[in-house]
Formats: structure tokens, C-alpha cells, sequence
């Protein structure tokens, strides 16, 4: 009977995100968890702390993926979420600690290592957070944003060569931002926008 009510939740739930009715999706994801043990527990609760996130209610977000940690305290998806969390309010030393152990348990998330390299850039740890933007690319080589921030970090460092570099391999895959990028940092890197002649 648990297992027929946990799966009448979920469908409850699922339709309620796709609706964007947060609140309803929350209350029963957390039915769903109540009815599961486990790793199956923790997923649920952590989808929970999403949808408060969504509603900009982060206490409550973050006190259910507190939840799901005490649960599963391997769950790397819980621990990037609460990662993500804290580094929207600006607590950058507590986010990388969060985004440290879901690579410690997900080494290959490369969200996590690009949530790092984020509160790496705000804490001006320049290095490491070029070191976790590499790895970033390294793992998803059509990550936009990674060669984005990347490539500005190198221009904020001076080495213009290895923006230009960037610049221009972003260009074969997200062509509009390579060339807003260009723009920003005012390197010479010659992509130019093939969208922009049907923009006129």
C-alpha cells in the first residue's frame, strides 16, 4: 500500500513542477519521503528543497537538505543543491565547502566543480578557480559558461593570448557569446556573429 501511495505522490509532484506549482510539488515530494527509506528518501527531499528554493524560501530548502544529508551523507546531488544555496546568499567559503563534497563524492559533476570555480572567482582565489574552471571544460566540453568565465578570468589575469583562445572555441559552438565576449574584454579574437545579417 506505501508503495502505491509513494507512486501516486511522485505523479502528484511531477505534474505539479511542470505547472510550476512549487508549494504543492514540496508538499508532496515530502508525503513521497515520509513513505521512503534510504537513498529513495533523500532524493525525494532534496527535489522538496529545490521546489522551496523556487519559492525563495531558502531556510526551509536548506533545513530539508540538511535532511537528506542526515539521511545519505554521500548524496552529491544534496550537497551541490546546498552548495548552490548558500553561494546565492553570498556565503562563499560555506558554498565551496558544500560543492567540495559533492566532488568528493561526484568527482565528475562538473556543476559542482563550476559552483566551485564561482565562489573561488568571488573569494579572489584566482588559481584555484582557474584550476576548476579547466576541469569544468574538461568534463563537459560544450559547457558555454565554463569557457565563458574562463576566458574572462584569463583577460582579468592579463594573459590575453589564452582569452583569444577561448574566445575562438567558443565561437564554433555558442557563436552569439563568443562574440559578446570579444566585445566585453576587447580582445581581437575575429569571430564575428553569423546570426547578426538576419538580426538587421
Amino acid at each position: 500500500m506505501k508503495a502505491i501511495h509513494a507512486w501516486f505522490n511522485t505523479q502528484i509532484a511531477n505534474w505539479a513542477m511542470v505547472l510550476k506549482k512549487y508549494e504543492i510539488a514540496a508538499e508532496y515530494w515530502m508525503r513521497t519521503a515520509e513513505l521512503r527509506s534510504g537513498s529513495k528518501a533523500t532524493q525525494c527531499l532534496t527535489v522538496a528543497a529545490t521546489c522551496m528554493s523556487e519559492l525563495n524560501r531558502g531556510a526551509e530548502a536548506e533545513a530539508l537538505l540538511r535532511k537528506a544529508l542526515d539521511i545519505t551523507p554521500d548524496y552529491s546531488a544534496a550537497w551541490f543543491n546546498l552548495g548552490f544555496l548558500t553561494q546565492k546568499r553570498g556565503q562563499h567559503d560555506r558554498a565551496l565547502e558544500c560543492f567540495d563534497q559533492a566532488i568528493r563524492f561526484h568527482e565528475k559533476m562538473d556543476r559542482a566543480h563550476y559552483g566551485r570555480a564561482l565562489s573561488l572567482i568571488a573569494l579572489n582565489r584566482p588559481e584555484e578557480a582557474k584550476a576548476a574552471l579547466e576541469r569544468t571544460i574538461d568534463l563537459q566540453p560544450m559547457s558555454p559558461y565554463g569557457y565563458y568565465q574562463l576566458a574572462t578570468l584569463h583577460h582579468k589575469l592579463g594573459d590575453e593570448k589564452a582569452c583569444i583562445k577561448l574566445v575562438k572555441r567558443l565561437h564554433k559552438f555558442e557563436p552569439q557569446l563568443a562574440v559578446q565576449l570579444q566585445r566585453e574584454t576587447g580582445v581581437e579574437a575575429g569571430v564575428q556573429d553569423p546570426f547578426a545579417r538576419y538580426r538587421k
